[in-house]
């Protein structure tokens, strides 16, 4: 017999229901029992025609099972998703307890089937917390509820709103996204009142705003939207740039292998890209390269660029992801130094002493000279003297010096000594104090001390990459002498040597190189379009005409030209525009200038404007 109790212990006998088993059964499963109930279980022996003992035993079933992880999926202004996990067993639905907004304090009941695990429920108030219940329905009647509390969004602004890295045209908006929002509204406006927008989608933080006029001050607006909602405007203003060029791009303390680079900063530039190549008289001598630079760098030391090499610089500022004008300058590397003041300070039959001048960079020296075979000797860099032992009396002897750069060579200085004869005993006394005092572009000016003894002096000359030697012999009263008719931006290897009589001293040698032709300055290509484009220069004085070439073109010009306008060129495509100033037949140093042939961001902005008419 099964048998409900009551909360307090009594019978419900109109409840009660008999089940019979038959005599080899000694378990049984009984169903269909209500949940959370204590029953009394009575089990009889049954004989024929005779009712024996019984036994009772008296339990409680279980509580139906919960929703589990009931939660708030999504937030809304006016709605919240739930979600949970149904319970085990044979469901028939869910009743859920949902507030209403509009009857503070009432609610009303939602079933749902069984198989639902979501719902969404709308209609609420803005910026409200909510309180929701659910039930597992069974068939044997509902589980106990669950209950969240969930709240409704508040309509709030846009945070973190910043509007940066401007420049003559452009600005970058960031912001902090909004929960909840289903995108944004970006607005802006120019000073004369031309007023644009974009609605962008829920997973943008930010925007490049493009097309903005240089030099003016521009209000720009964002605010979330929540469907067909509007949330509170955030605004921010912002000046773009009057120019996002380097104005100034300056080369100083250039050796043989490095130089100094500075520029003056850019107002908004995030950072700055320095490229940088051999020009096209100097192709192969070295790699185009580049890198980039943070924002606050204003010089660069660059190094490891090849020896007596012109290089061509372009510094383009950066304005965030976008590039924006470049400009550009050219220096040339020094050669690789040569020896000063080597010259012979004593000699006699068998023995000549050498000395010279240090070299900044080099890290050792390289001394050659030739006896029954050729002869060489490695100085460290500390050693500025050396003794040449074990000679012929009376032979000539050449000596050359060499600094040596790591692993290269630094160009020869030689000069010839003849040693003494067994019977002389007393040499002559080498010039001293020699230097060069005044270079031009053609001409040396030398100066020095006057010789005890000296009947003259002999001044004699080379370049340095080898021709014709010159010499000239002076009084002994004389203590300078200009050497003239000299080559333009060319080395010389200079000696002043002593005469007594016919008899001539050991050489002091010099090394002096004389001044480049001027350059053209100020090269600059301006007023670009997309097919041509007019280059500016300051005028040169005393030149005889310009050399303008670009591609495998060349145009030579007067030397009354300033500018030049040079039209069919490929949209597109960087040219490289050089010039040289002509004296004659004689052609000046070069000055070049990188060029993309394009529209101006002012001459887009003006199209822009009149489309937008």
């Amino acid at each position: 017999m099964v048998t409900p109790l009551t909360s307090r212990g009594h019978f419900l006998p109109q409840q009660q229901r008999q089940i019979d088993l038959k005599s080899d059964v000694s378990t049984a499963l009984v169903t269909d029992l209500s949940p959370n109930t204590d029953y009394s279980f009575t089990v009889y022996a049954i004989y024929p025609n005779l009712i024996g003992d019984s036994v009772t035993i008296t339990t409680q079933t279980t509580l139906l099972p919960q929703v589990s992880n009931f939660r708030v999926i999504e937030e809304g202004l006016f709605s919240l998703r739930l979600g949970w996990t149904p319970p085990l067993g044979k469901l028939s639905g869910f009743k859920i307890f949902i507030p209403r907004s509009n009857r503070p304090g009432f609610t009303y009941e939602q079933l749902l089937p069984g198989d639902t695990s979501s719902h969404v429920i709308d209609s609420l108030e803005e910026d409200k917390k909510y309180t929701v219940n659910i039930y597992a329905v069974f068939p044997e009647g509902p589980s106990k509820p669950v209950s969240i509390v969930g709240k409704t969004l508040k309509l709030i602004p846009v945070h973190q709103f910043l509007v940066q890295n401007a420049t003559t045209d452009t600005v970058q908006a960031r912001w902090a996204s909004v929960k909840g929002a289903s995108g944004y509204r970006l607005t802006w406006a120019s000073p004369d009142d031309h007023i644009e927008n974009i609605n962008l989608g829920d997973n943008f933080n930010f925007y490049m705003i493009q097309g903005l006029r240089p030099g003016s001050e521009h209000t720009v607006t964002i605010n979330p939207i929540f469907g067909d909602i509007e949330g509170p405007v955030t605004s921010a203003k912002v000046k773009t740039l009057e120019s996002s060029a380097v104005q100034t791009l300056k080369v100083a303390a250039v050796t043989t292998s490095s130089a100094i680079i500075s520029w003056n900063s850019v107002p908004g530039g995030t950072g700055y890209r320095l490229a940088w190549g051999p020009t096209p008289e100097f192709t192969g001598r070295d790699r185009p390269r580049q890198l980039a630079l943070n924002g606050s760098t204003t010089e660069y030391h660059l190094k490891n660029v090849a020896y007596d090499t012109e290089y061509v610089l372009t510094l383009y500022v950066l304005f965030g992801s976008l590039v924006g004008p470049g400009i550009t300058a050219t220096f040339r590397t020094s050669p690789l130094g040569y020896v000063s003041n080597f010259k012979v300070t004593s000699y006699t039959s068998t023995s000549i002493d050498v000395e010279w001048s240090p070299i900044v960079g080099a890290t050792e020296y390289k001394l050659s000279w030739n006896d029954s075979s050729p002869q060489s000797r490695y100085l460290d860099r500390s050693v500025l003297f050396h003794r040449l032992e074990d000679l012929n009396p009376q032979s000539t002897y050449t000596i050359n010096i060499c600094a040596v750069y790591g692993n290269s060579e630094g160009p020869d200085i030689s000069l010839s000594q003849l040693t003494a004869a067994v019977s002389d005993s007393e040499p002559i006394q080498a010039v001293r104090g020699v230097k060069v005092g005044d270079i031009g572009v053609n001409f040396f000016t030398l100066s020095w001390n006057k010789a005890p003894r000296a009947s003259g002096y002999k001044i004699s000359w080379i370049p340095f990459l080898g021709g014709d030697e010159r010499s000239h012999v002076v009084s002994a009263a004389s203590t300078t002498f200009t050497i003239r008719n000299l080559r333009e931006s060319a080395a010389y290897k200079i000696q002043v040597s002593s005469m007594v009589a016919n008899r001539e001293g050991s050489p002091v040698l010099v090394t002096a190189r004389t001044l480049d032709l001027p350059k053209v300055n100020d090269f600059a290509a301006l007023n670009t379009t997309d097919s041509s484009t007019v280059l500016n220069w300051t005028r040169v004085a005393g030149v005889s005409g310009y050399l303008l070439s670009w591609r495998h073109i060349s145009e030579t010009l007067g030397p009354g030209f300033s500018s030049y306008k040079i039209s069919d060129l490929l949209y597109g495509r960087t040219y490289i525009f050089t010039i040289r100033p002509l004296y004659g037949e004689v052609e000046g140093p070069i000055s070049a200038v990188y060029q993309k042939i394009c529209k101006t961001s002012l001459q887009i902005f003006r199209i822009l404007k009149i489309l937008s008419k």
